[in-house]
């Protein structure tokens, strides 16, 4: 996703694509599937030149690409997809200096927790069969938590698998059902709370 600077310490390109707020909403909102500016616009409230614009850039720097092209009304609709590459927790998200990481991630949480919050108002967190919410504090050692990444990486590919799948069988995003998955594994702040399994 574009080249690394001469010493290799980190992907300048990620840099510049962080760089503008709506940028990194933009992402964020990709990593819950593809979209048009129009549609993100009109979710948002923002100006759709501003998100036609900044997803051009995004397009530019390797970060997303067009999926489909769809005519609408006598129009044509562009969708984006996020990038591999563009997610939290690729290669290339590790080298982002970690201030921008910090910011990106707390968007991220900002988000999940609202659409958490949202769905719990509107009684749709357990309307379903199968949701719900699971949280399992752990003690591991190093060699732990790279299984743990591996297993997260794996939970991520299958989820988005189970989404590229549905979308095959739909005929339109309108007609599937919004879900909100999440997948975390952080080191907890105080240690705090959480005993030896």
């Amino acid at each position: 996703m574009g080249k690394k600077d001469e010493g290799g310490d980190f992907d300048y390109q990620m840099v510049r694509a962080l760089a503008h707020p709506l940028r990194v909403l933009i992402l964020r909102l990709l990593e819950e599937g593809p979209s048009s500016p129009k549609r993100l616009s009109e979710r948002t409230g923002e100006p759709l030149g501003n998100f036609s614009y900044h997803m051009k850039v995004l397009t530019d720097y390797g970060c997303i690409e067009l999926a489909e092209v769809r005519p609408v009304r006598g129009a044509v609709e562009h969708i984006y997809k996020l990038k591999p590459n563009a997610s939290i927790g690729s290669g290339v998200w590790k080298e982002v200096p970690a201030a921008l990481q910090t910011y990106f991630v707390g968007s991220a949480l900002a988000a999940f927790t609202e659409r958490a919050i949202d769905a719990l108002e509107a009684g749709t967190v357990d309307s379903r069969k199968g949701s719900g919410i699971n949280w399992f504090p752990l003690i591991v050692d190093e060699e732990g938590w790279g299984e743990l990444r591996q297993v997260v990486g794996s939970v991520e590919r299958r989820f988005r698998s189970v989404a590229d799948k549905s979308a095959e069988r739909l005929e339109s995003p309108k007609d599937g059902t919004p879900v909100m998955v999440a997948v975390a594994a952080f080191e907890i702040a105080d240690g705090k709370g959480v005993e030896p399994s």
